[in-house]
């Protein structure tokens, strides 16, 4: 059970919040001045807060800010509540450490709503946490590494070797956290994963999952590529795991809204000047009623039904990254369904933007997406297998040919159904 403490007068609202604690999930504590805030605070920790700006006044900023930088509420949620969106003091409360604000009046659906994504992401940041407290260690010890560098030059081929041998191991742990692709082609047959990173770890990386009758895949492209992105990459991919194994969402566009949400959470995003994200398609195919869902951000999904080429196109926005939008709102991805239970075929392919952004050929240009979309095109009705290994060639001719290297990962999933 969640302890809610509710600094407010307003009884309308108070009686709303009693009938959510009826639920037996919250408990909450309701106080009526800042001082009994400041008592109940001393007496015992309150994951979540709830402070109504007309009781705050001027005080809103200070009172924000004292809670924040304790040390015992560093990690509270604070949600304002208030009348009025526009609120200097609002913007100010929010910059000073608030997360979240709710305007009264508000629907009982959209309160429960707020109050129940703050607690759940609360539960999933305190398990993240503890991964990236490890992943840390390990970035300590890859820096102890560099320092023996710097101070035993004579053994510098010799650190070096042991450097790469830590990347090569971490590409193991990347290798062995990916699904496996056996796995996948028990799943969806008619299948194919071309997958080149471009250094010992990527920040690409493939995700899927059978539920029932309904198989969710996605292509997902994190901030960076290397090290950086391997570690979002972990960090995606534990996120995808709890949202649809333990929490079985599997509508495409509710999987996003909480990867995003958990992802601004984790980096505290709202907090500090991170920005990183990730770039993603994904898929929640249901074979038995023979329909599709899709979800993008910013990637999209191409297919060709019945030798038709197709694209739905991502939303222009990351999971995760970018602070609150005070023209638009919170992030919302859409949902765009594909139904194919009278086609004759159907290839779907999701994919990162490393192929298309290749430089190479002649003119030493990028691949270019109509190229790419083409490409795929061109070969949807050829068995995956000789689907991937042109990918492949047609990549590799590419590069040569313009005398290149690699310039970042390149992820690209086929699904013939």
């Amino acid at each position: 059970m969640a302890n809610i403490l509710v600094l407010d007068k307003d009884p309308l609202f108070i009686h709303q919040i009693n009938r959510l604690a009826d639920s037996k999930a919250y408990d909450f504590t309701y106080v009526n001045t800042p001082r009994q805030l400041f008592d109940q605070l001393a007496k015992g920790v309150f994951p979540v807060l709830m402070l109504d700006l007309s009781i705050l006044g001027a005080q809103a900023v200070q009172v924000v800010r004292q809670i924040k930088t304790n040390v015992h509420y560093k990690e509270t949620d604070i949600i304002l509540l208030t009348k009025s969106r526009e609120s200097s003091i609002l913007a100010a409360c929010l910059q000073a450490g608030a997360c979240d604000f709710i305007t009264k009046p508000t629907r009982d659906l959209v309160l429960h709503a707020r109050i129940k994504s703050i607690v759940r992401s609360q539960v999933y940041q305190h398990e993240i946490e503890e991964k990236r407290l490890l992943l840390e260690n390990k970035t300590q010890k890859l820096a102890d590494v560099s320092q023996v560098l710097k101070q035993q030059t004579s053994d510098l081929q010799q650190v070096n070797r042991n450097i790469l041998d830590s990347i090569e191991y971490a590409s193991n742990i990347q290798a062995a956290v990916l699904p496996n692709p056996e796995e996948i082609k028990k799943s969806l047959p008619n299948s194919f994963i071309f997958f080149k990173p471009r250094d010992i770890v990527s920040g690409d990386f493939y995700w899927f999952r059978e539920v029932g009758d309904k198989v969710v895949v996605a292509a997902i492209d994190c901030t960076g590529h290397g090290v950086p992105g391997a570690f979002l990459a972990i960090l995606g991919d534990s996120v995808l795991s709890r949202i649809i194994h333990y929490h079985q969402i599997l509508h495409a566009d509710e999987i996003l809204n909480e990867i995003h949400v958990n992802i601004q959470r984790t980096l505290r995003q709202n907090e500090t000047t991170s920005y990183d994200g990730m770039d993603m398609a994904l898929c929640v195919i249901d074979k038995t009623n023979k329909k599709i869902q899709f979800a993008g951000a910013h990637n999209p999904l191409v297919y060709v039904q019945d030798g038709e080429l197709c694209q739905i196109k991502g939303d222009k926005v990351a999971v995760g990254g970018a602070q609150w939008d005070w023209e638009k709102g919170p992030r919302v991805f859409k949902k765009h369904e594909i139904d194919y239970s009278n086609s004759q075929s159907l290839s779907l392919y999701m994919f990162s933007d490393g192929y298309q952004d290749q430089f190479g050929g002649k003119k030493l240009k990028k691949f270019q997406r109509k190229n790419f979309r083409n490409l795929l095109h061109s070969v949807h009705d050829q068995p995956v297998e000789e689907q991937k290994r042109v990918l492949d060639h047609t990549l590799t001719d590419w590069i040569t040919e313009g005398n290149q290297e690699q310039v970042d990962d390149i992820l690209v999933i086929g699904v013939k159904l």
